[in-house]
């Protein structure tokens, strides 16, 4: 793992922005691209580019000020484990923090004004925006709370498949909201992970994770089901006739039984955090074939 002495500012940035969580909005956004191309004839790309960017603003913003917030609230000592934290290492201040994740939800607040979306779409960006400062800020912040999962389930599945195929489409299908809720259990697969390795720690600073309010045992259960449970929901595509949907997305299952076994045996689960992202993005960019 770098130390403080060998990390350049660049790669501070890239560390505190957490630039190893973008695949997920990305994958989010190709899956609700490609299946939205399947009903619509008239696909707008600088929407859909518009929508990634705004999603991987959204998630840099979040990554930055939760940091601070983290920081100021004591949940992110020197000593924690996993990635090392710029801020309490020192290497970057927390006012720069707050200040580029400030910056990130603003141009994110922006983008959408200058594409052909509509207001609601502007105020729904908007409120998207407060919500991943709610996340970890105000006085009732979603994930001391321990609803972090729910949280990443709507926003980064409902919301981040959902709202731009509705943009491309104009209007709701079943097909979007099976793919919507499979990709948005594995979003949660990193959160939980991270969630199950921090126990201790969150604990000690009152931030109340599933993980901390019904303990390890439970944490295992929760990273397994959520990597199996959008495996079993695959038969549901059956029901619209894509056949491919069904039976492609099973090429990454050897990859997630690898990953749910060493949760089970491993004594540290850090270095499975990319695992977890890699199930996300394989399984979601099987789909996306299938359409």
């Amino acid at each position: 793992m770098p130390t403080s002495t060998t990390i350049s500012k660049p790669q501070a940035w890239a560390m505190a922005a957490r630039l190893r969580t973008l695949p997920i909005p990305t994958i989010q956004i190709i899956t609700s691209m490609t299946l939205a191309a399947k009903f619509s004839l008239h696909m707008s790309w600088t929407i859909a580019l518009g929508a990634w960017l705004v999603a991987c603003l959204i998630t840099v913003g979040m990554n930055l000020i939760n940091d601070v917030i983290d920081f100021e609230k004591g949940g992110d000592p020197l000593n924690r484990p996993g990635q090392l934290k710029m801020i309490p290492a020192g290497i970057l201040t927390k006012s720069s923090v707050l200040a580029v994740g400030i910056l990130c939800f603003t141009i994110a607040c922006t983008v959408p004004l200058l594409l052909p979306v509509g207001w609601p779409i502007c105020l729904l960006t908007l409120f998207c925006v407060l919500c991943g400062y709610y996340y970890t800020g105000g006085p009732f912040p979603i994930s001391y709370l321990g609803l972090s999962e729910l949280f990443i389930f709507i926003f980064y599945g409902w919301v981040c498949l959902i709202v731009p195929f509705y943009v491309q489409t104009g209007f709701v299908n079943a097909e979007i909201m099976l793919a919507a809720s499979q990709m948005g259990l594995l979003a949660i697969l990193p959160n939980a992970l991270n969630n199950f390795r921090d126990i201790d720690t969150d604990a000690a600073v009152g931030k109340k994770t599933l993980a901390v309010r019904f303990g390890k045992t439970f944490a295992k259960w929760e990273i397994t089901l959520l990597t199996f449970l959008p495996f079993a929901m695959n038969v549901c595509w059956s029901l619209f006739h894509f056949t491919v949907a069904l039976y492609l997305p099973f090429i990454v299952l050897p990859i997630a039984i690898l990953f749910i076994r060493g949760i089970w045996t491993s004594k540290t689960v850090d270095h499975y955090f990319k695992h977890s992202v890699l199930i996300l993005f394989l399984f979601g960019l099987a789909l996306s074939l299938s359409f």
